[in-house]
């Protein structure tokens, strides 16, 4: 319950402030990693790919996230 109100906080901090956009970036895998959530996770990732498509942790994090859900 606290994880998931700690998740929806800092989502609505990193979606309302204006900042740079690599802040942003940074924030939205910080938030990834902090999620107990996979598919906060997952949402997260994809907010980053959004705002930088190249950016190579969150390309690799969903590629191992599908493939564990594959193999599970």
């Amino acid at each position: 319950m606290i994880d998931r109100l700690r998740t929806h906080l800092a989502s609505f901090i990193v979606k309302h402030l204006t900042r740079p956009r690599m802040v942003v970036v940074r924030s939205w895998l910080w938030l990834a990693a902090k999620s107990c959530d996979t598919q906060a996770k997952r949402r997260c990732l994809h907010a980053v790919l959004h705002l930088d498509p190249q950016n190579e942790p969150a390309s690799l994090a969903l590629l191992l996230f599908d493939q564990h859900r594959l193999t599970s």
